[in-house]
């Protein structure tokens, strides 16, 4: 992993700034960089994991910050649905015959160590453990191949989802609400950091795996995504700009708990551990 790429803050403070993650202490890069997008912008395509904080900035233990989502408050996360054969097949869906892409609210975020918040709309809330990437230069109709110098890095997303929120009848029709199922304030973890992304050897062959309480829920391998990584950046950005700093979370796997009854409640805790990139951890409040 090496130096991971944070955002933080001290004490009671609400303002997150970047900061980076080495051993158990943290620079604070708000000196330099106020923002994670401007970091990406000297780093495009990565950094050294094995760079140091630089020299005169200020540092601070781990275990006395708030370490926040490692994303600028004006980014966006963009999601994937059903990107997984099994998982399409257990939410009793075929695979799509295009990338379906949602995107995920800068609200709805949380940082490792901080608290899944169950709402009083939802008593179904469900965990998604997902490889997202981070963009490290804007981009435009870039093509598959281009794609592969856009990224750089790569984090974790819990892309939970209220399973009695997810579905709206529309006349005769039976529509997802992307909205009310995905973007519940402080619902969806993201995290520990930013791993660069030279520090992954293969982005589509890493170990991905869910465990609630302690029971291994999801594991799988990011090889089985039905559109891989470059394949719906390529798709997003015929449509859309992605900044530098945003994130592309690229699906979930089989193995989530709301087709077998299994929901997050008070008390639980979701860990999800990405091969080459770390672990994300949080508890849950609320339900």
């Amino acid at each position: 992993m090496g130096a991971m790429l944070v955002t933080f803050a001290e004490g009671g403070q609400n303002v997150l700034r970047p900061g980076l993650l080495t051993g158990d202490a943290v620079a604070d890069l708000s000196p330099r960089y106020w923002t994670i997008a401007s970091f990406l912008a000297e780093h495009p395509t990565g950094w050294d994991p094995e760079m140091d904080a630089p020299a005169g900035f200020p540092t601070h233990p781990r275990a006395n910050l708030r370490v926040g989502p490692p994303i600028d408050p004006g980014g966006l996360v963009y999601a994937v649905g059903a990107n997984y054969r099994q998982h399409a097949e257990e939410a009793g869906l075929s695979v799509p015959s295009q990338p379906i892409i949602f995107n995920k609210t800068y609200t709805a975020l949380v940082g490792p160590g901080e608290p899944i918040v169950i709402p009083p709309v939802s008593n179904q809330l469900d965990y998604e453990g997902e490889m997202a990437v981070v963009i490290g230069r804007d981009a435009t109709r870039v093509s598959r191949d281009e794609a592969k110098t856009c990224v750089a890095g790569v984090t974790i997303l819990n892309d939970t989802t209220a399973r009695d929120l997810q579905w709206v009848e529309l006349g005769k029709n039976r529509i997802v609400d992307w909205f009310a199922s995905k973007n519940l304030d402080r619902s969806s973890p993201l995290g520990p950091g930013i791993a660069s992304i030279r520090a992954v050897p293969d982005l589509h062959r890493l170990r991905l795996q869910t465990t609630l309480n302690g029971k291994i829920m999801q594991d799988a391998d990011t090889s089985l995504m039905v559109y891989d990584t470059f394949t719906l950046i390529e798709f997003i950005t015929a449509r859309a700009t992605l900044r530098a700093g945003d994130v592309v979370a690229t699906g979930t796997p089989f193995g989530v708990g709301g087709f077998r009854e299994i929901f997050l409640k008070q008390g639980d805790t979701v860990r999800i551990e990405l091969e080459h990139v770390g672990v994300l951890e949080n508890g849950v409040y609320g339900g």
